[in-house]
């Protein structure tokens, strides 16, 4: 919800982004919106940077094809239009299963 930030910025207010999805689907999510991560893929393998090598079946479906679902792919990656506007992002995130992104 963008939008949330936005508000609290046109009050005047801190502000920060709360994403409850892992810290590593997050971090894909990123290179998406930024495009560092190119989609439609066009190698079978994904590199990016403090994550291991992904193959196209280890990203979200919408991202591996992004034709399928292109309203759940804008949506999803729209979520951090803000983000660099954000005093604080919290992860949702376990860093033994995770600590190669943290």
């Amino acid at each position: 919800m963008p939008w949330a930030l936005n508000i609290a910025r046109e009050q005047g207010l801190d502000g920060a982004l709360f994403f409850t999805q892992s810290g590593a689907v997050n971090a894909i999510y990123y290179h998406g919106y930024k495009g560092t991560l190119k989609l439609p893929l066009e190698e079978p393998t994904v590199s990016l940077p403090s994550m291991p090598l992904l193959g196209a079946n280890d990203l979200p479906s919408f991202m591996a094809d992004t034709g399928t679902y292109r309203a759940l792919f804008s949506k999803i990656l729209n979520q951090l239009s803000n983000i660099d506007e954000a005093n604080w992002i919290f992860c949702n995130t376990v860093y033994e299963l995770e600590n190669e992104v943290g």
